[in-house]
């Protein structure tokens, strides 16, 4: 039980790791882009004494406008500084964080169940705000996303739906996994990270639908033995996610649409974790048996 907790403490450890790297360096930009915009609005302004209160909104929103850049740098320091903490520990982490090659298969069945998981997502979570369930949930999560938003969708697509899900699958499918199965069975592993990673979206809704989505990507994960299939998923319903609202428009905005959404990723979903499971059952097992790999049974 000690080396459980041990372990346990030090997933826990890592994510507070990279929650302190999102803090400094949104801390840190934002007091940039602060001193930036005060001193750019001074050499412009005659009215030095009500400057603050008068450019205070339009501080707030240049600020947030530049949420993805902070996320794209908070993003790519976490996988340098995780990558950096192996080595100094000189460990692999190639080998340890399952950083090898999978099949092709493998990766189109990522593809399919990103898809999946994005149509389920947004039809159920849909339905649910229709409803005016959790009415005060969905403000508060729509009014932390929208900053997301904003700006160029190039940059959008970059940051949270390529490098932000890289980051994210090497801290979670990665080395809280690897770091929690070293002393604990498969499947408390799954679970364990899965509801790490929806805590660590700070918010009821992302949080609920994360941790689902953690289950599938831990359990993907185990299945083909590589971190890459999870990253493929992860990549592909956050790029869905970010192009959707450019693509559909209005046309995404009727009880029957979030039914049908609902349903083909339920379905989806299903089908392939079946087929995934079974093209994987009968692989050989061509990764590094980490200390107490059980299995899930």
């Amino acid at each position: 039980m000690k080396e459980k907790l041990k372990a346990f403490f030090a997933a826990i450890g890592y994510l507070l790791l990279t929650v302190g790297i999102q803090l400094v360096i949104s801390i840190i930009g934002g007091i940039g882009v602060g001193i930036y915009y005060v001193v750019k609005e001074v050499s412009k302004s005659t009215n030095g004494a009500n400057l603050f209160e008068d450019n205070l909104d339009n501080l707030v929103t240049f600020t947030a406008g530049l949420t993805n850049v902070f996320l794209l740098i908070s993003s790519i320091v976490t996988i340098f500084t995780l990558i950096l903490i192996y080595k100094i520990k000189k460990r692999n982490y190639k080998r340890d964080l399952q950083l090898i090659k999978t099949s092709n298969i493998n990766i189109l069945f990522a593809i399919i169940l990103g898809a999946s998981c994005w149509l389920f997502n947004a039809g159920a979570l849909s339905l649910v705000e229709e409803s005016g369930i959790f009415y005060s949930q969905f403000e508060y999560m729509n009014e932390i996303l929208s900053p997301l938003s904003q700006g160029s969708i190039i940059l959008s697509i970059i940051t949270v739906g390529i490098v932000a899900p890289i980051a994210e699958e090497f801290l979670f499918r990665g080395v809280v996994y690897n770091t929690l199965n070293r002393k604990i069975s498969v499947r408390w592993t799954i679970i364990i990270q899965a509801i790490l990673f929806g805590v660590f979206h700070g918010n009821l809704i992302q949080g609920s639908y994360a941790t689902l989505l953690g289950v599938i990507f831990g359990y993907v994960t185990y299945k083909t033995k590589s971190l890459w299939p999870a990253i493929i998923m992860h990549m592909t319903n956050n790029l869905v996610a970010t192009m959707a609202p450019y693509i559909l428009g209005n046309y995404f905005g009727n009880i029957l649409i979030y039914i049908a959404f609902t349903l083909v990723g339920i379905i989806g979903i299903t089908v392939f974790l079946i087929i995934l499971n079974s093209k994987n059952s009968k692989s050989k097992d061509t990764v590094i048996d980490f200390e107490n790999f059980n299995n899930l049974n």
